[in-house]
């Protein structure tokens, strides 16, 4: 250990003494140049922003905090965007149901943590229907499942000042029914991405840098992610 600090000692020294033979070089001994993660020069040299002075640092250069007047730290780049997030009404909800799944809850749970972590102006959970039933029976279905989606988020710590509901009933399918053919079950089938609940995010700040995860990490819990602006 002893061996260990008079090596680095003499380095500093030597370095030191290098940028101190050069009447051109001003030296900047840092106490925190552990935390730098500005690249320098070969010569361990950097040019001071804006300045004509120079900065001498160490070789030592993990991802911590810069050190002021000498790091030129990458800035980071937000994306202001709107986000899409639908999820399969089918995993969120029984058939004919509102009153969430297990699995639903696990999918909502991610949502909930992307919507807690990334600042946005307001949302809009918006529920959907297959064609079977009557306008008004799915209208009420719809919204009840809308509801239930947004109650959920709030439990997870989701400002409900933030997020509205609608219920669209049948009005917007994905696929047209009519192009739905066979029995009930098969018609059923065909009609499944009709049933789904959107959430719209609007005046959301999401970090370039953090786009791809998120992508990643809604998909895997089954949200079908659209993210604008990125």
């Amino acid at each position: 250990m002893k061996n260990f600090v008079k090596v680095a000692s003499l380095a500093a020294t030597l370095a030191l003494a290098a940028c101190q033979t050069n009447p051109n070089t001003t030296a900047y001994p840092k106490e925190d140049a552990s935390a730098s993660r500005h690249v320098a020069s070969a010569d361990h040299q950097v040019w001071k922003n804006g300045t004509d002075e120079l900065c001498w640092q160490t070789g030592y250069y993990p991802d911590g905090n810069a050190v002021v007047g000498c790091d030129a730290v990458a800035a980071v780049v937000p994306v202001a965007s709107d986000v899409r997030l639908v999820a399969d009404a089918g995993a969120l909800f029984d058939f004919d149901k509102a009153t969430l799944r297990p699995k639903g809850q696990m999918t909502l749970t991610a949502i909930a943590s992307f919507l807690k972590s990334v600042p946005f102006d307001g949302a809009i959970v918006v529920g959907h229907t297959d064609s079977f039933g009557s306008d008004a029976y799915n209208d009420n279905l719809s919204a009840r499942r809308a509801e239930a989606v947004k109650g959920f988020l709030v439990s997870q710590g989701v400002s409900a000042n933030q997020i509205r509901t609608e219920g669209m009933g049948k009005r917007q399918p994905v696929v047209d029914p009519m192009s739905c053919k066979g029995n009930r079950a098969a018609k059923i089938a065909c009609e499944q991405p009709n049933r789904r609940v959107d959430i719209g995010v609007t005046g959301s700040t999401v970090k370039k840098a953090e786009v791809a995860q998120w992508e990643k990490t809604l998909g895997d819990a089954g949200v079908s992610v659209r993210i604008t602006g990125k």
